[in-house]
């Protein structure tokens, strides 16, 4: 017997065939017949859950399936990578087609975004979709490497991406799997100014921010803008909102919260970026002493478990000043190269951390199907050729690649943990 969602989701892609994206806005009001879910979304949230990062160029059922298998709870997907089903041909960015002249979304990238939907929905694991790029903001790898600011100096550009999430919440609010809108991942309109801001950790950013308030630079503002047109729209599904500078949790200083209580605030954990990425090639181990921020001679620091609980102390901070329940903070990505040594203790540190704060957390990532480093399921090999095989063959590896590790061991082993108590 069909559900109530697949009927709907049924008539949805009849009317994309057929009359393309403007009938979305006829077939909502339909919806909105529909007797309502026996809990808002936001409950979703209100006991630590623990997920996994999914930035795929092609999404697959399977690879969903073995995530749930493996305990994720959420996955962040990130739609704007997907090539699934796309012919080279076709021209611009997936949904939003060329993102410079947005109108609106494109109907045959929606229809396979709700495919994937469904097949999470069936696998019983929920998502926040996450967007890499908006009119404006265009991810600099779809962007021949350089980072787009429009959106952060033109209110026309905001218009654009506000409009964009207006359509995404129009056809998805209905959808069971989706429990939250990460409205742009990693936003940094500190580098769209001048002077800019150049490091998080050492630079005056209170000071940066009087001049941006009320400019277009000023993400709260934008913050807040965004999230009123979308409520207009969906009254229930989370909001997540990343903190500025690439969420770092620095950025929380000077983040006002929105007026909504179904919102959540996410930032990023790779610090300190000098150990965690790939290009550190054993420089610096962890724990040890590790150069922190972005300046021309960042300071040494001894870090470990210690140091990890009192960098994020903006974040606390800012909780308290603002009273945002725990259980309202999600760090959205969490990660560090699987070669680096101390990579296990690094992610062990961390997640314990996150847990005793009662934070949300997802790691990063899980069985990326064009960036290995950070499949920690690999663990500290580089991977077989059958891995490789696999994924020209648009297949995701299996059993034979993915046979456990450290890393990975470490990972599910805080699946089961729940330490903190959210509120």
């Amino acid at each position: 017997m069909r559900t109530m969602w697949q009927d709907a989701r049924y008539g949805f892609q009849m009317l994309v065939r057929n009359l393309g994206f403007t009938a979305v806005a006829m077939y909502t009001l339909a919806l909105c017949n529909l007797p309502a879910v026996a809990q808002p979304k936001i409950a979703f949230w209100d006991s630590p859950r623990h997920g996994a990062n999914l930035f795929n160029q092609v999404e697959l059922k399977e690879r969903l399936t073995a995530a749930r298998q493996a305990g994720v709870e959420f996955v962040r997907l990130a739609p704007n990578k997907w090539l699934n089903g796309r012919p080279e041909s076709r021209r611009g960015d997936f949904l939003l087609g060329r993102p410079e002249a947005f109108a609106s979304l494109d109907p045959n990238d929606l229809a396979l975004l709700i495919h994937v939907l469904d097949d999470a929905e069936a696998t019983g694991l929920k998502v926040v979709l996450t967007m890499l790029s908006l009119p404006g903001s265009r991810w600099s790898q779809h962007n021949g490497g350089v980072q787009e600011f429009s959106l952060w100096r033109d209110f026309a550009r905001q218009e654009q991406a506000i409009e964009c999430w207006r359509q995404l919440a129009t056809v998805l609010k209905d959808h069971p799997a989706v429990v939250g809108y990460n409205l742009l991942n990693e936003p940094c309109p500190e580098r769209a100014t001048r002077p800019r801001l150049a490091d998080w950790f050492t630079g005056d950013y209170e000071a940066w921010q009087a001049k941006a308030r009320s400019t277009p630079a000023d993400l709260s503002r934008f913050y807040a803008k965004a999230v009123r047109a979308i409520r207009r729209i969906d009254r229930d599904t989370p909001v997540i909102l990343d903190s500025g500078f690439y969420a770092t949790p620095w950025a929380f200083k000077v983040l006002q919260p929105v007026s909504d209580a179904n919102t959540l605030y996410s930032f990023h954990f790779y610090e300190p970026f000098a150990f965690t990425n790939h290009r550190n090639k054993g420089r610096f181990v962890y724990p040890g002493m590790i150069p922190t921020g972005e300046g021309d001679e960042p300071p040494m620091e001894e870090w470990n478990r210690a140091r990890m609980t009192s960098f994020l102390e903006p974040v606390k901070q800012w909780q308290a000043r603002w009273q945002i329940p725990t259980g309202r903070i999600l760090v959205g990505e969490v990660g560090v190269c699987r070669l680096n040594e101390g990579a296990a203790k690094y992610l062990d540190d961390a997640l314990t951390v996150f847990s005793e704060q009662g934070w949300h957390w997802a790691f990063y990532s899980f069985r990326e199907d064009n960036w290995d480093l950070m499949d920690y399921e690999l663990g500290t090999a580089r991977p077989i050729a059958a891995y490789w095989q696999a994924l020209e063959a648009g297949r995701m590896p299996g059993a034979d690649v993915y046979c456990g590790s450290e890393i990975f061991d470490v990972i599910q082993r805080h699946f089961h943990l729940r330490v903190g108590v959210v509120q």
